[in-house]
């Protein structure tokens, strides 16, 4: 090993050998200023507001949905069905064609 592997190797080992410091219990106030500081941020979180507005635009978008396909079905005559749509698309590839 180079010299500076020795070096660090004997640091490690050193840090191996301590005995482990107890944890030290934070401060009596400590933990109640931070929940309550924890609960009064969550309630003024402003991603709700936009999560309410998605879900508003969402159920409005799915409603002129289903709006216009209930239209596109319940709409009756107006349209050539059948023959008359062949017979309108062959007039109209013969006007095209020189």
């Amino acid at each position: 090993m180079k010299w500076n592997n020795q070096t660090l190797q004997r640091l490690l080992d050193a840090a191996a050998k301590a005995a482990p410091e107890a944890p030290v219990a934070p401060p009596l106030g400590l933990e109640t200023r931070i929940l309550a500081q924890w609960r009064a941020g969550s309630a003024a979180d402003e991603s709700s507001s936009l999560f309410a507005f998605l879900r508003r635009a969402t159920l409005g978008a799915g409603l002129v949905l289903v709006l216009c396909a209930a239209w596109s079905f319940a709409r009756t005559g107006g349209g050539a069905t059948g023959d008359e749509a062949a017979q309108l698309d062959y007039d109209i590839q013969m006007s095209l064609n020189p």
